[in-house]
């Protein structure tokens, strides 16, 4: 279901900064929130109807750090919200522990050592997490947690669902160093993780045909990203050269057949 559309007011984080929306290269910084937005009768009506949810901790391996996702869920369960049910914390868990409830719009940071020691993921609360893989990766020494993230109604139907775009974003395991790995404007598809490798490989899907939609039409391509050093700009697979060769034989192909 979709995202409440006066969520950022209830959350009193709206008046703060967005992370960035550069591409790839975006570093939203890792600050609480400290302003909160004015006192408005849509404020108050969201306070009626709406309560944070503070899901079940997950602890992260041998780090000193665990983490807490942060929803938005109705007050009032019988009747229809306009929320959108955010995914499990790991990819393809399904347990009833295991689930976000609720639009998870921010994820808490804790060190074990010190009760003191606590951050947020994201500076505001405008985006949606749709799913966090904290899964080991055995055949990888790099220590990374992985976020799906809506960060806008892209197709401008009034909601933040499935159905607009979503970008792959990374942070280390303690909720820092978070970066956007594929481009604004793209629908995240899948990642593969090459065993005994340092690679990642990324497919996203974009709106080719400027129809605010991500269906089958649109096509898809891959990102290669290499995670020994993030900063460098990913590589896409195929190249748009050899892309448009694989194209030119389709339609060679597919005439013939005609």
């Amino acid at each position: 279901m979709p995202l409440f559309r006066y969520l950022p007011a209830l959350l009193l984080l709206g008046a703060l900064p967005s992370c960035s929306s550069d591409g790839p290269a975006g570093r939203p910084a890792n600050a609480p929130a400290t302003q909160a937005a004015p006192y408005t009768a849509a404020v108050r009506k969201a306070a009626q109807q709406y309560r944070v949810h503070y899901n079940t901790p997950v602890s992260l391996d041998s780090t000193d750090y665990y983490y807490q996702p942060v929803s938005v869920v109705a007050q009032d369960n019988s009747r229809t919200t306009r929320l959108l049910e955010s995914s499990s914390y790991y990819d393809g868990a399904s347990s009833s522990s295991d689930r976000i409830v609720g639009t998870c719009y921010n994820v808490l940071f804790f060190r074990r050592s010190s009760a003191q020691a606590q951050q947020t993921l994201l500076p505001h609360g405008r985006f949606v997490v749709t799913e966090i893989d904290d899964a080991k990766k055995p055949d990888s020494r790099w220590p990374y947690l992985f976020y799906t993230i809506l960060k806008a109604d892209t197709n401008a139907d009034g909601h933040q669902d499935q159905e607009d775009a979503s970008a792959l974003f990374v942070s280390d395991r303690s909720g820092q160093q978070l970066r956007q790995l594929t481009p604004d404007g793209t629908h995240l598809e899948g990642r593969l993780l090459l065993p005994g490798t340092s690679l990642l490989l990324v497919e996203v899907r974009p709106d080719t045909n400027h129809d605010r939609e991500y269906t089958y039409a649109d096509g898809t391509y891959w990102l290669r990203f290499d995670l020994r050093n993030l900063a460098v700009a990913p590589v896409r697979q195929p190249s748009p050269a050899l892309a448009n060769t694989l194209h030119q034989q389709m339609l060679e192909r597919q005439s013939r057949n005609q």
